[in-house]
């Protein structure tokens, strides 16, 4: 027999903590407002289909606060936090689903990501556009908002710019002297993604 004894409000609102008497083994489950409201269950006894609809929609909602606590810790692509969340044994629907909520609730920015992203590497790290693209896509974005995002904010001047910061920090000199050392600084351009 599975009777439900207690509802009570959880995570400031946004979710319903339900208590479950289940053959004498007590159990708690949250699932968000929305979700309670169109299951419709009151105090008393459930059914086995009911009950395992409540279990969906709670492995559903701690599929969103954990998505929403990954976030808090620092930024990441739909793709990355669909793969720690299923890291985190969350079945393909809910990481899915949760993925999808952040980013439609704006949690998730992926061109201002991008945008972060690539102003860290070319102005700070001097990386080149051959080196850019491949790291962000190692990072979960897609190559397409990627090439999108360089071309609208960046020129090849910029990247001009950074190659002769870069030159400048690694070598105190922007044209080499000797063969040897335009041999090195190719190579270290090269490594640089230029």
């Amino acid at each position: 027999m599975i009777k439900l004894y207690s509802v009570r409000s959880a995570d400031g609102g946004d979710g319903v903590r339900l208590s479950f008497d289940i053959d004498g083994v007590k159990k708690s489950f949250i699932v968000s407002a929305d979700d309670f409201l169109s299951l419709g269950v009151t105090k008393g006894e459930l059914d086995e289909c009911v009950f395992d609809e409540i279990c969906d929609a709670d492995a559903a909602y701690g599929a969103v606060r954990a998505a929403i606590r990954i976030l808090s810790a620092g930024q990441c692509s739909k793709k990355k936090l669909y793969e720690k969340l299923r890291r985190r044994g969350f079945t393909h629907e809910c990481a899915k689903n949760a993925s999808d909520f952040a980013s439609k609730h704006g949690y998730i920015d992926e061109e201002w990501q991008i945008e972060s992203y690539i102003r860290e590497l070319v102005e700070k790290k001097f990386v080149g556009r051959r080196k850019v693209v491949p790291m962000l896509i190692a990072k979960g974005y897609s190559g397409d908002k990627i090439s999108a995002v360089l071309d609208e904010k960046y020129t090849e001047e910029d990247f001009k710019a950074a190659k002769r910061q870069f030159l400048m920090k690694k070598f105190g000199k922007t044209k080499p002297e000797t063969y040897e050392e335009a041999e090195e600084m190719k190579k270290a351009l090269y490594k640089q993604g230029y």
